[in-house]
């Protein structure tokens, strides 16, 4: 497999996942983000440092959804991910009370429309691979057979 096949779906994944997140978080959700970092005493993340880190997380995330991909179906990876990734800190700011229920109802559908459509786009890319891999072999192994009989390979 060459690199650039393989860094298909890990790229396409994090423009997903990074769109993902600003439509979410920086437009859809944003006053309810700065209402719930203003309670918390800080400012809502925005200076380029802090979305060079999102950025960051959003390449991690898309990369660990690559190796999910490995193992299991599109939908599958993007529900493991998405408890693991959102889930898990959703139950533990409920647990605490740190977000709001009505917040937590808002940006419960929203990640997990994300994680799943996020796995469902890189999968989608690993599969357009598998197929060209499969097209390469196959056109490989017909011009070996033609030089083997003689015969000259047809386009």
């Amino acid at each position: 497999m060459s690199l650039k096949s393989s860094l298909t779906p890990i790229v396409a994944g994090w423009v997903w996942i990074s769109a993902c997140e600003f439509g979410i978080n920086s437009y859809w959700l944003k006053g309810q983000w700065e209402d719930y970092f203003g309670a918390l005493g800080t400012a809502y993340p925005g200076e380029p440092m802090q979305l060079l880190v999102w950025a960051g997380w959003a390449l991690l995330y898309a990369l660990t959804l690559r190796m999910l991909l490995a193992r299991f179906g599109g939908l599958f990876a993007g529900l493991i991910s998405w408890f693991m990734v959102f889930g898990l800190t959703f139950v533990a700011l409920g647990n605490i009370n740190l977000m709001s229920q009505e917040f937590l109802m808002l940006l419960v559908p929203a990640t997990l429309a994300e994680a799943v459509s996020a796995a469902l786009v890189m999968s989608m890319f690993v599969a357009i691979n598998r197929a060209r891999k499969r097209a390469n072999k196959k056109a490989k192994e017909k011009a070996k057979a033609a030089k083997d009989a003689g015969t000259p390979v047809a386009a």
